[in-house]
């Protein structure tokens, strides 16, 4: 259990690492980007047109997905961490 822990606090840490990295503010203000453009063309699309209504969808929804694992990931390493320093 405790090799557990210290994996996901170190996995934690690492995506904190990696967010604020030019790298990770680069990826996550592209991710950023896309949802915005594809939520502005979501709302202009023409109701009869179902396939860009969903292609656009999935842009958003990918976009939105990379960014909440991101968080997750820090959220489970300093729940991790709180465990590890708790025993």
């Amino acid at each position: 259990m405790d090799n557990e822990l210290f994996a996901e606090a170190i996995l934690g840490c690492d995506a904190e690492d990696f967010i604020q990295s030019d790298i990770g503010k680069y990826l996550i203000g592209c991710a950023e980007q896309e949802a915005q453009e594809a939520m502005y063309q979501l709302k202009t699309v023409y109701p009869w047109r179902r396939r860009k209504i969903t292609e656009l969808q999935n842009k958003i929804y990918r976009a939105e997905s990379i960014q909440s694992w991101l968080a997750e990931l820090v959220i489970k390493g300093k729940q991790a961490l709180q465990q590890i320093d708790d025993n």
